[in-house]
Formats: C-alpha cells, sequence, structure tokens
C-alpha cells in the first residue's frame, strides 16, 4: 500500500514553491479599457493634461474678470452677449480673453444683454488645465496593479495602450476514468457510473479571480492520455494543475506520470483538507497535483497557487474593511452622507485617515485612494481622531508595507517610488503633497514618521533645522539630505514677457502662478519680495495657488500663467526657460523611532544608490554631493 512518506507543513510547502517560481518578466501592450487588474510591466507617463484645455466648471456666461470690477448691487454691470459675455455650457473651453464664469443663476437676462450686481473673480467657476493630471509625470510606477479607477486616469490623461506583464499561464488537467465533463457529455450527467467533472471549473474560475490565465485541459482518464495532456500544454503554460489521483488508492495515478517525466518535489501536506497534496517539476514547470475531494481541491489552490502568483508578478492579494483614526478635523455638511476619499497612515496599531481632493471631477483622487470613508448625513463632519469604518480599495498588506511621506512635493519622489518598486514589489511609497510646514506639522502630531522640507531661515540663512528645532523641541529626530535643487523662475520658452528676477514679476501684463500656503517655495517667494519691497498685491496671480511643482509647471507651459516658482528640473521637464534664483536643501525629515525599521533601511539605501543619483542627473538641477548626508540630529 502506498504511503507519504514524508509530509510538509503548510509553511513549508509554500516556501519551496515561492522558491520554485520564476517572475513573469515578459510584457505586451493592451488597450487601457481592458487592463483592470492587470500588472505594469513599466512606469506609465501621462501624455496630455487633464483637463487639456481650460473650461468651464458651469453653465453660465464667459467673461474677462477685469471687466467686471465694480459691479455691485447700487451698481449693476451690463454686459453685451457675444462681445462682453459669452454663454458657455459645462465642459465648454473658455473663449480668448475669458478668465471667468458667472453662474446663470446669478445674471437677469435681458436678451442681448446680461446683468450682474456683483463682480467676478479671476478664474471663478472655472477648471484650469492640468487640475487632475499634468501631461508627462508618472502616473502609476512598475508592478502597480491597474484599478478601474487608474483606467479613467490613464484614458483621462491620453493613455490609450499600456505595457502590462502577461498573465501566468495556467492548464488544469481533470483525471479520473469515471469523470465526464458536463458541456461535452450533457447525457451522461447524473447517470450511474460517472462523476461530474465541476472541480475544474470551479479552480479555473478562482485562477481567474486571482490573475491567471487559464486554460482547461481533456479529462485524462489513465496514466497516458494525462502524459499525452501534459506534454501538449509544458511548453507553453507556466504552471500545470492536475486535479486528483494523488491520493494512495489503486487508481491515482497523478504522482506515478510526474514521477515518469519529471520529479515530486514533495507528496502530502500536514494540513486537513488538502493531505494528499503534491509539488513537482516538469520540463523546469511547476506542477501542482490537486486532491479530488472538492473542499480539498479549493483549499489547496487558495493555499498554494496564490503564493505561486503573488511571487511571479510581485502582487499580494487581500482585501478588507478596517477601524481607522482622522488625521485632522473633516468638516461635512449636515443632511448629506458624504463618501470621502482617503490616505491611510500606519502608525503603531492606528491608521489614519488622510482626506483626498473632494472635487467629483477628480478620477485621481480615486486612484490615489487606499479607502473610502463614510460620514454619516447625521454629522457635520468628524473630529480629529476620531474612530471611523473605512472601506479599503487598496490591500491592507499594501498601505502596512508602504513608506509614507508627508510635505513638500518633488519630482524625484516619483522615481524614488518607481525605484523601490522594482527593488521591492511588496513595498510602495506614498507621497502626500501638504507642503514643507504641513509635513511638519503631520510629524508633530505623530501621523507621519516621515517629511520632506526645504524651509530656508531668513535670519540664519540655513534650510530646515531651524524651523524644525521651533516646531518639533519634544520629538527625536533626525534630518537627511536627499539633494541640494536649483529653485528659480520658470518662464515661456523665449522669455516672451523678458523676465529677469524677482521684481519682474510684479510688471504689468505678467501673471503669476504660487504654491500653496505652508509649501517651502511659497515661504521662499515671499522672503524675496518682502525682501525686494515687492507688494504681493501689485503681482497678478499671487492668490494662485498650486499644491506641486508640476501643476506650476504646466501652468506656464499651457500659458494660463507667464511665471511661477519652481524647480530646473520641472523646468527642464516642461521644456521651459529658466532664471536660477537659489540652491536649496531638499531634506527627509525622520523620527528616530523608524530609523530602525527595516522600511527606512530600504528607502535610504536607495537615495544613497547610484541608481537614484543617476536618475537625477539625468532629469539634471540637482547637486548630489549631500545626498544621503545626515545633517542633524535631535535625541
Amino acid at each position: 500500500m502506498k504511503r507519504y512518506l514524508k509530509t510538509v507543513s503548510k509553511k513549508e510547502a509554500q516556501k519551496i514553491i515561492v522558491e520554485n517560481t520564476k517572475k513573469i518578466e515578459e510584457e505586451e501592450l493592451i488597450p487601457t479599457y481592458l487592463a483592470k487588474d492587470r500588472i505594469t510591466s513599466r512606469p506609465v507617463y501621462a501624455k496630455i493634461s487633464n483637463p487639456p484645455f481650460i473650461l468651464s466648471a458651469m453653465d453660465g456666461y464667459a467673461v474677462a474678470s477685469k471687466k467686471t470690477e465694480g459691479a455691485d448691487i447700487s451698481n449693476p454691470l451690463e454686459l453685451k452677449k457675444f462681445q462682453e459675455a459669452y454663454p458657455v455650457n459645462t465642459g465648454d473651453p473658455l473663449p480668448e480673453g475669458r478668465d471667468a464664469v458667472i453662474m446663470v443663476e446669478e445674471v437677469e437676462d435681458k436678451k442681448d444683454w446680461i446683468v450682474i450686481r456683483k463682480p467676478a473673480n479671476l478664474w471663478q467657476n472655472v477648471r484650469m488645465i492640468g487640475e487632475d493630471t499634468v501631461a508627462y509625470e508618472i502616473l502609476l510606477p512598475t508592478y502597480h496593479t491597474i484599478t478601474s479607477y487608474d483606467i479613467g486616469l490613464l484614458i483621462a490623461s491620453g493613455v490609450t495602450h499600456v505595457h502590462v506583464l502577461r498573465k501566468p499561464r495556467m492548464v488544469i488537467i481533470p483525471t479520473g476514468k469515471e469523470v465526464i465533463d458536463p458541456y461535452i457529455e450533457p447525457e451522461r450527467v447524473g447517470k450511474k457510473g460517472f462523476v461530474t467533472d465541476f472541480n475544474s471549473y470551479v479552480l479555473s474560475s478562482l485562477g481567474e479571480s486571482i490573475g491567471f490565465e487559464v486554460k482547461k485541459g481533456k479529462i485524462a482518464k489513465n496514466e497516458s492520455e494525462l502524459e499525452e495532456e501534459i506534454r501538449k500544454f509544458v511548453d507553453y503554460v507556466d504552471l500545470i494543475v492536475i486535479n486528483a489521483g494523488t491520493s494512495a488508492g489503486g487508481e491515482d495515478f497523478t504522482k506515478k506520470v510526474i514521477d515518469k517525466i519529471g520529479e515530486v518535489i514533495f507528496h502530502g501536506v500536514s494540513m486537513m483538507p488538502g493531505k494528499p497534496f503534491l509539488f513537482g517539476k516538469i520540463n523546469d514547470k511547476p506542477v501542482f497535483g490537486i486532491p479530488g475531494y472538492p473542499v480539498s481541491a479549493v483549499f489547496c489552490f487558495i493555499e498554494f497557487l496564490t503564493p505561486f502568483y503573488e511571487s511571479s508578478v510581485g502582487k499580494r492579494i487581500e482585501r478588507e474593511s478596517i477601524k481607522v483614526r482622522t488625521a485632522y478635523k473633516i468638516p461635512s455638511r449636515l443632511g448629506i452622507e458624504e463618501l470621502l476619499r482617503v490616505n491611510l497612515l500606519k502608525k503603531g496599531n492606528d491608521f489614519y485617515a488622510v482626506p483626498l481632493p473632494r472635487g467629483a471631477s477628480l478620477i485621481s483622487s480615486l486612484s490615489m485612494a487606499d479607502g473610502i470613508l463614510s460620514i454619516p448625513e447625521n454629522l457635520e463632519g468628524l473630529d480629529e481622531n476620531e474612530e471611523a469604518l473605512c472601506f479599503l480599495i487598496k490591500e491592507k498588506s499594501h498601505i502596512e508595507n508602504r513608506i509614507n511621506i508627508v510635505g513638500s512635493h518633488d519630482i524625484c519622489l516619483s522615481y524614488l517610488r518607481d525605484i523601490l518598486k522594482r527593488q521591492n514589489s511588496a513595498f510602495d511609497l506614498l507621497s502626500i503633497h501638504v507642503g514643507s510646514l504641513g509635513g511638519i506639522l503631520a510629524f508633530k502630531k505623530g501621523v507621519s514618521d516621515l517629511a520632506t522640507t526645504h524651509i530656508l531661515d531668513p535670519d540664519e540663512k540655513i534650510y530646515n533645522i531651524p524651523i524644525l528645532k521651533k516646531y518639533l523641541p519634544e520629538r527625536s529626530w533626525r534630518l537627511i539630505n536627499i539633494a541640494k535643487r536649483i529653485i528659480g523662475i520658470a518662464v515661456k520658452k523665449g522669455n516672451p514677457k523678458k523676465i529677469r528676477g524677482i521684481e519682474d514679476i510684479a510688471k504689468e501684463g505678467v501673471k503669476f502662478v504660487n504654491r500653496q500656503y505652508g509649501s517651502g517655495t511659497r515661504i521662499l517667494f515671499d522672503t524675496l519680495i518682502s525682501q525686494k519691497g515687492i507688494p504681493k498685491e501689485k503681482i497678478d496671480g499671487y492668490d494662485r495657488e498650486e499644491s506641486s511643482h508640476t501643476r506650476v509647471g504646466i501652468m506656464i507651459k499651457e500659458s494660463i500663467a507667464d511665471c511661477g516658482l519652481t524647480t530646473f528640473s520641472v523646468a527642464r521637464l516642461f521644456d521651459l526657460d529658466f532664471i536660477p534664483l537659489a540652491e536649496e536643501d531638499f531634506d527627509l525629515l525622520v523620527s528616530e523611532e523608524f530609523v530602525k525599521d527595516a522600511k527606512f533601511e530600504t528607502i535610504y539605501d536607495i537615495i544613497t544608490s547610484g541608481e537614484f543619483k543617476k536618475k537625477l542627473e539625468i532629469i539634471g538641477g540637482y547637486n548630489l554631493a549631500d545626498t544621503g548626508k545626515i545633517k542633524y540630529v535631535k535625541r
């Protein structure tokens, strides 16, 4: 009587399977609309900005905002239709010379004229170029699993086809002389002496839901038929699954056939149900012998095919709802249930929810979101640190293994993320752009262990250290240089407005685009105009704020603004002219607790790696002399 001479534990079996799994490296180019759940094989770049032009966000009338100045209740202003006030619908491009939209509800219609009783603000009810995504940005990194929301993000950004890893190819071969396929021999279904094959259909469905490309072989009635089916598929597939015939019965021939044309690595697992499971190789292709009992078949498939898939394509499979805490107070309207898109930052045993932009038109917020948090209609919001239930869009393990950075934006962080994903696809990097000061405050609250910052102290002429000493007197931290970067004024190619320095930004006819309050660039700009004695009121566009350097770049590229403060790397990316102003320290603030975490070691190794430095040298605008240097340690 045949017996299992040696069984292995489930954990040992999984380890052996992973060790014998080859990573899928072949890629294919497919239409983006077919890419859900596929895995990117290279970084995906935006081809166009979304929106690609300035458009109306409301039904109403497009106007030049300056021509509406002075309108009020006691001094109504009449504007000629199709000349001073051009009718537009939501989504229409703004006519030339218009920079605001007045909602149709806010005007009095007088046939050929409209009457307004308050002025229109610059860019009122207008969606800007690149409001959602900006051309040339990395939208998705290598080894990213594409979601339904990512499909919208990519197509909205001009990406109609995307490079993905091909799916691991699996063949499922049922065995048994009494087994029949109900679709081939329907007349025998339910007849005495015949067993309907439903296992292979269940396993096929499970395989497809995991991510395999599944083929189903013919039912092998005996040893020769099984050998024939194996030889038919072995050169095409990445793995073979044989269902049934793995036990110790006289008619179980799976192990015998594998031993004949390959090798059995182990037979028998100390798991119930599923003990008869076996694993081997034929022509260097993994072979899985799945027991015939349905529950055993399903358990073995999930427990052993899942790690094979994860290892072959670098993806973990897990999804659930979790309790989270709010990182900030989140206001909401009473009487309306709000579904809030959030990022989740793990700190200790808690997950902190950070809201993403609430705009209904922003597909990027769903692509970026980790989960959905519901605010009930009977609440006016959630208080800081309040507990709530969050439905996960991304896998919990992904969020736990991710490295989170809150603070200043730089395009080098996208390349840092891509290198991280290629080196260890179990990890990821999330960069939340709230400005240098916002990152420091998140760090102070204990929500984040990493923050990027570049704030110059105007008195000491030192970057970051003085302000960190001021804001973080009670926390232990260290400051590490990512790179020194050139900051300056970006202008259109050819510099048509003849901008030579900060004082020219206040010239008549020059439109400026600013960074958000609390960003290091905004702080630097405010310092520079103060030193020059330039009132902010003299700067056209001072209050027009953008959350990233690339958003500044696209505003200038598309002539919405004439100039803005940004980095040399962004100016070069958008083919803009550049007037350098300073070399600033773009630093990484790290808590001393996190220094001991393996995730920090991973990210620090990348920052100091030759690959990362070479990438920054190619981009341009960075001084790498101090990259990776520990500038300060606060105990």
